[in-house]
C-alpha cells in the first residue's frame, strides 16, 4: 500500500487561482493523500464538498477590507481596459501606476495569514498558486511547489511578451513597443514587491519572468500539450507542464431552464468571468448584440448581475456552475481565463474569446494561432462580425474535429500522473533527509556519564 501524505493547498484570493489549486488537490486526493485547503473563510464550502480539510485564514489580517486590493483597483480602472493592450499601458498615469502597486498589499496580507496557519500545523508539502515569491514559502522548511495557472507564455522567453495578446508570428516592432509600455506601467508595482522581499532578506523578483516564483524544486504550469508554446521554447528551468486537473462538478446535472427549453437555436454559454463581468458597460453591450442572435444563451451575469436585464433568448444567474453547464451547450463565449479555456476544450466545445486583460489576451491569441476559434476585442466591437462568427463556428465541422482531438489528448494524458509522482517522490526524498544518527560514544563521554542525544535529529 502506498504511503499517504498530508499536503496543504493554497492560493491568492482570486477565483481562477483557487479553482486551479483545488483541481490539483483533487488529483492528489485521488491518490490517497490528505488534502488541507487553507484560504479565506468564505471558501470553506469549496473544501467541504471535496472532502478536504479546511483551515481558515485569520480574518483579523484582512480586517476592514471590503474588496481585495486587486478588485478595489479594478473597480477604479475599467476605462483603462477599453483599449488594446499596448495603448492601455501607454495611457497609465502616475496615479494609475501607484494605484496598481497598491494591490501588492494583498500579497503581504496573504503571506501573513499563511505564516499564522503554518505555525500551528505540520504538513509534508505545500502547493500554492500565489504568483510572486512569498517570504513564508521561501523560508519554509517544508517543500513548496508553485503552481502557474495563468497562460504559460511568461515561461517562454523567446515568445511574444506575456499579457500582450500578440501572436507568436508577431514582429519585433510591436513586441518591443508593448514591452516598453508594460515595463513603464508596472515599475512601481515591481519595486514594491522587491522592497517587500528585500525586507525579508530575500532576493528580488526573477527577471524577466517576474510575475511568477522561481521554483526551488519544480513548479507546474497548466496547459494542454497541443496548445503549448513549443515553437518558441524552451521553457524556463524547473517548470513542468501538466494538463489542467479538471475540477469535479456536483453529482446533479444542469437542467435547461423552462424559458429556453422549447425555443429554437443552439445553446451557448456566455461568461466574462467573475471579475470582468462587473464591467456593466461592457456586459450590456455584449448582451445587446447577442439578443439579436437566433440562438439561446446561458449567461453567468457576475457579481453585479442584479443590475443586468436579460432578453428573451437568455437565462442567467449571478453565478452559474460552469462545469455543469459545459457538457450541455453547443458553444462557449468566454473572457479567456485559463481555467475556462482548458475546461471548454476538455468538454469539446468550440469558442469565441473576448479577452479583457493580461493572460486572457494571450489565450485569445493562442486560440486564433491554433485555429480553434475566433477572437473578439471588447474595445473594438463589431456587431456584424460578432454574430457572423457565432454562425461560422457553429457550422465548422473541421474545427470541431480539431477540438475533439485535443480533448481526447487531454483526457488520456499521463502528465497528471507524472506530476503526482513527482510530488510524492519529493516528499519521500525530504523524509529520507531526516536520518537516524546514533553517535559513537568515546571513552571520555562514557566516563563523564554522558547522556546520548535523541536517536533522531533533523539534518
Amino acid at each position: 500500500m502506498s504511503p499517504s501524505y498530508k499536503i496543504m493547498v493554497t492560493s491568492i484570493d482570486a477565483c481562477g487561482h483557487i479553482n486551479a489549486s483545488l483541481g490539483f488537490g483533487e488529483l492528489l486526493q485521488n491518490r490517497g493523500h490528505t488534502i488541507i485547503f487553507t484560504n479565506r473563510q468564505k471558501y470553506k464550502h469549496l473544501a467541504d464538498k471535496r472532502g478536504f480539510q479546511f483551515i481558515p485564514f485569520d480574518e483579523e489580517v484582512f480586517a476592514g477590507e471590503k474588496l481585495t486590493p486587486f478588485m478595489a483597483w479594478l473597480e477604479r480602472s475599467y476605462d483603462l481596459f477599453h483599449k488594446d493592450a499596448t495603448e492601455r499601458f501607454k495611457c497609465f498615469t502616475q496615479k494609475d501606476r501607484d494605484s496598481y502597486a497598491e494591490f501588492v498589499e494583498g500579497y503581504i496580507k496573504t503571506n501573513e495569514a499563511l505564516e499564522r496557519v503554518l505555525k500551528n500545523i505540520e504538513v509534508d508539502l505545500i502547493i500554492g498558486d500565489l504568483l510572486v515569491p512569498f517570504p513564508v514559502m521561501a523560508k519554509s522548511k517544508v517543500p513548496y511547489i508553485p503552481l502557474a495557472s495563468l497562460n504559460p507564455l511568461v515561461l517562454f522567453l523567446n515568445g511574444p511578451p506575456e499579457f500582450s495578446g500578440l501572436s507568436v508570428n508577431s514582429g519585433d516592432k510591436e513586441r518591443n513597443e508593448f514591452r516598453e509600455a508594460f515595463e513603464w506601467a508596472m515599475a512601481p508595482h515591481k519595486e514594491k514587491i522587491n522592497n517587500w522581499l528585500h525586507e525579508h532578506g530575500l532576493p528580488g523578483l526573477y527577471e524577466p519572468a517576474w510575475f511568477l516564483d522561481r521554483p526551488k524544486h519544480f513548479g507546474f504550469y497548466h496547459y494542454p500539450e497541443d496548445l503549448d508554446y513549443t515553437e518558441v521554447g524552451p521553457v524556463l528551468d524547473n517548470w513542468v507542464r501538466v494538463d489542467l486537473s479538471i475540477r469535479q462538478p456536483d453529482n446533479d446535472y444542469f437542467v435547461i431552464p423552462e424559458c429556453l427549453k422549447d425555443k429554437p437555436g443552439k445553446l451557448i454559454y456566455f461568461s466574462m468571468g467573475s471579475q470582468f463581468s462587473a464591467d456593466l458597460q461592457l456586459m450590456r453591450q455584449l448582451i445587446d448584440i447577442l439578443s439579436k442572435s437566433p440562438h439561446r444563451f446561458i449567461v453567468s451575469k457576475g457579481p453585479k448581475g442584479d443590475e443586468l436585464e436579460l432578453p428573451s433568448n437568455m437565462w442567467g444567474e449571478n453565478y452559474v456552475n460552469q462545469l455543469k453547464v459545459l457538457p450541455e451547450v453547443d458553444m462557449v463565449i468566454t473572457h479567456g481565463g485559463n481555467n475556462t479555456i482548458m475546461e471548454t476544450l476538455y468538454h469539446k466545445k468550440p469558442m469565441i474569446v473576448i479577452p479583457y486583460y493580461f493572460d486572457q489576451l494571450d489565450n485569445a491569441a493562442r486560440i486564433v494561432d491554433k485555429n480553434l476559434g475566433r477572437r473578439i476585442d471588447p474595445w473594438n466591437l463589431d456587431e456584424k462580425y460578432f454574430l457572423e462568427s457565432i454562425e461560422s463556428i457553429l457550422n465548422d465541422n473541421e474545427l470541431k474535429n480539431r477540438i475533439e482531438t485535443i480533448s481526447n489528448n487531454m483526457r488520456n494524458t499521463k502528465s497528471r500522473r507524472k506530476a503526482a509522482e513527482m510530488v510524492e517522490k519529493l516528499i519521500e526524498e525530504t523524509r529520507e533527509e531526516k536520518i537516524t544518527i546514533i553517535p559513537k560514544l568515546s571513552e571520555k563521554h562514557i566516563n563523564d556519564d554522558f547522556i546520548p542525544y535523541p536517536s533522531t535529529v533533523e539534518q
